[in-house]
């Protein structure tokens, strides 16, 4: 029985409730604040993505904002806007899409051994990606090391070799991608880690989305492109 289940292409899988609301950023002080500017105005928001994004955030990148509440923030980054296209940065959205491709959820933020997975189902896991990163027809995974991922890949490699189902779910946020590939410029361990998951058998798929105003929409799925070795060829002369 496969892990994994597909809306239609083009079938809302997630509507953010509050309002979104155009801000410009100013400054990235640390991982998880951002100095962003609303009509003139500098506030303080929450990031909740911890990844460098420096591609998407940036002084003068545009954001959507929505209303939160935090310890110091009042505001949460929503999305980010790149060439014609809103891309989805909030994490805490992931789980909630990702269970949309999920055939039988057991149960969610599963402890087992000493990991934690987002989900259990068919007596195994599944674990859930956001990836955000793109460059030409590629979007590359992680944007930086990712201890954590790294960990996940090699216990979900473990569990299938003993008989256990398991996967991970890449959410793609660029839809105009055609293909994905694990970042072995920024981390080669999670790509030798990627590569045994998916030797040994663990599922994959790698499913993207479009987002206009609060509705993320399903536009079908990437495949795994072939070694793009002159992107990263680039990527190491910078």
């Amino acid at each position: 029985m496969t892990l994994f289940i597909y809306p239609e292409i083009g079938e809302e899988v997630l509507r953010i409730r509050e309002p979104l609301i155009h801000a410009i950023v100013v400054s990235r002080p640390n991982r998880f604040l951002v100095i962003a500017e609303i009509n003139g105005k500098e506030i303080t928001v929450h990031l909740h993505d911890p990844g460098r994004l420096r591609e998407l955030i940036y002084p003068g990148a545009e954001v959507l904002l929505r209303k939160t509440h935090g310890d110091r923030t009042d505001y949460s980054i929503t999305a980010a806007e790149k060439g014609g296209e809103t891309i989805l940065l909030d994490t805490r959205f992931h789980n909630e899409i990702g269970k949309r491709f999920i055939s039988e959820p057991t149960g969610s933020e599963v402890k087992y051994g000493d990991s934690r997975f987002d989900f259990s189902v068919n007596g195994g896991f599944v674990e859930i990606k956001g990836c955000t990163m793109q460059i030409g027809d590629y979007v590359i995974f992680p944007d930086a090391p990712s201890v954590r991922g790294t960990k996940h890949l090699t216990e979900l490699s473990s569990l299938k070799r003993n008989g256990r189902a398991s996967g991970v779910i890449f959410l793609i946020f660029r839809w105009r991608a055609s293909y994905f590939y694990p970042n072995r410029v920024t981390d080669q361990k999670f790509a030798a880690a990627f590569f045994q998951a998916y030797t040994t058998g663990v599922e994959m798929t790698f499913p993207k989305f479009q987002m206009e105003q609060n509705s993320i929409i399903f536009q079908g799925m990437l495949t795994l492109g072939p070694d793009p070795t002159n992107i990263f060829l680039d990527m190491k002369k910078h």
